[in-house]
């Protein structure tokens, strides 16, 4: 086991992560932590970052070091981004940091800090072809992948903090600002012809993230979870309107938006504003990565030297059930019976491959829940999978998974209509639930002793009567007579009588 920080000096903000990471390689984010320094605000007329600036920084990559000592890190990755990079007396700053803090920092160049903004994103969005949009306090970054491979990769040296600064939009904007701002962000889009598309924009760093809250917020929005979230043109549209209308007093008080970033959130919004209506792209997902992630996958597989996983999710899964110490053997019993199960039921229920996935995505994590107790694992489990670093699912496949997974000995639906209401589900996603979750149910009871007595089921259907026949290896009495338990609720929901028994 072991412990990595990972500091981030970027042109707005200094942020630590620090990954614990197992023995048997899973890890997990232990802290986060970040401090608002506005580098780049205080680049004087030569070009030099303040001594001001500089102190501030080097004190709080101090405090992050002390902080990571603290807890047991023994390797950090150090690196800094545009407003040192553009800094005339970068030499300097970097070698004050080193005397005073023991670290050495890499500048990252700006194809650098792209790539690893790619990185982070395309091992933890569901989209496996967009534009990944990373805006910075001094730089947005933007690279265009298809089939999770990149093709193109530029940036812009402009973000949020120098945006706000050279067009004046800290308080209320006049409108003459305003046009100016977008004149001149639309102009230096046009330069990229290779923005233009119609996959979603995957938006990575903090105005992407605030922007997201924010909208979550008015729209009161469930489940309270940024990553993945999806904004349309229109609402990002609406969103700069309104808080472009506002002071910065006004601002401070929006639900959502970070007090820290409430002074340079109008030309930031304006950026992502101006790229979608430049770039024909019409919707937004929200990335919770960021650089830090890249460099934390390039670790990880530093000795294969190919950091992009094979499949998100199918990654992301491994590493919950590894890193929790599940009992993967049982998990996966379960999961090859219940999509058997399911393949075996398709003249009853006519579902295809997008209910399938979501019955195995349950079937792995279904026990989850157990981290926290076992009294009342049901709304654990449903905690767990809404709270837990699972990558790689849109909102409604998150939600339905976990409720799936915390109906796998009962039905448990519990606040599930705010999930329509307010958030990404259907209304027939509630039917759909309750007739995957009998198949999980049934698929469960089948490995009751967890000892893989069960190996295979047979399905029969005659007029109403669905005949599932178990086979075993040995006496599976407790697991049928468990697996009987569901025969009642099975036809109340497939209109089937079930009969089950051992060949």
């Amino acid at each position: 086991m072991e412990h990595i920080g990972i500091i981030d000096l970027g042109s707005n903000s200094v942020r630590l992560i620090i990954i614990k990471i197992d023995a048997n390689g899973s890890y997990y984010q232990k802290e986060n932590l970040k401090e608002t320094v506005r580098l780049v605000k205080d680049i004087d007329q030569t070009g030099s970052l303040s001594e001001k600036s500089m102190d501030y920084a080097i004190k709080t990559i101090q405090l992050f070091v002390n902080f990571c000592k603290a807890h047991n890190v023994t390797h950090i990755i150090a690196v800094a981004t545009a407003a040192t990079r553009r800094a005339n007396n970068r030499k300097i700053f970097i070698e004050r940091i080193k005397q005073e803090t023991g670290l050495t920092f890499k500048v990252l160049s700006g194809e650098e800090e792209a790539h690893y903004g790619y990185l982070g994103a395309v091992n933890t969005m569901p989209q496996t072809s967009g534009l990944m949009a990373d805006l910075g306090g001094g730089s947005f970054k933007l690279v265009s992948f298809r089939d999770r491979m990149k093709e193109n990769s530029s940036h812009l040296p402009f973000g949020s903090v120098t945006l706000t600064t050279k067009f004046n939009t800290k308080d209320k904007p006049d409108s003459a600002n305003l046009k100016e701002l977008e004149s001149f962000l639309k102009y230096s889009y046009k330069s990229l012809p290779w923005l233009k598309g119609s996959h979603p924009i995957i938006g990575v760093g903090g105005t992407f993230r605030s922007l997201a809250r924010v909208v979550r917020k008015d729209k009161d929005y469930v489940p309270d979870i940024t990553d993945a979230f999806e904004l349309t043109i229109e609402e990002v549209q609406s969103t700069y309107n309104k808080l472009s209308k506002m002071s910065l007093e006004q601002r401070l008080n929006v639900p959502g938006l970070e007090r820290a970033r409430a002074d340079i959130i109008v030309a930031g919004v304006a950026a992502i504003k101006c790229l979608m209506e430049t770039s024909g792209h019409e919707k937004i997902i929200t990335s919770t990565s960021s650089i830090r992630n890249g460099l934390l996958y390039e670790y990880l597989n530093r000795y294969t030297k190919d950091p992009i996983v094979l499949s998100v999710l199918t990654h992301h899964i491994d590493n919950l059930i590894n890193y929790y110490h599940l009992n993967e053997t049982h998990l996966r019993r379960v999961s090859n019976l219940a999509v058997t199960l399911f393949d075996q039921l398709y003249q009853i229920h006519g579902f295809n491959g997008f209910e399938r996935r979501l019955l195995l995505i349950a079937s792995l994590l279904h026990e989850i829940g157990t981290v926290i107790g076992m009294e009342g694992v049901d709304k654990h489990t449903l905690y767990m999978l809404l709270n837990a670093p699972l990558h790689g699912l849109t909102h409604r496949e998150r939600v339905i998974a976990a409720y799936l997974a915390a109906s796998h000995t009962e039905l448990y639906l519990v606040n599930i209509d705010q999930y329509i209401t307010r958030g990404p589900l259907l209304w027939e996603d509630k039917d759909l639930i309750k007739k995957l979750a009998i198949i999980l149910q049934i698929t469960h009871s089948l490995d009751r002793s967890q000892t893989g007595i069960v190996t295979q089921v047979r399905t029969s259907i005659d007029n109403d009567q669905c005949n599932l026949r178990v086979i075993a290896k040995a006496n599976a009495d407790l697991e049928i007579n468990d697996a009987k338990r569901s025969v009642k609720i099975f036809e109340d929901v497939f209109g089937y009588k079930l009969n089950i028994y051992r060949s």
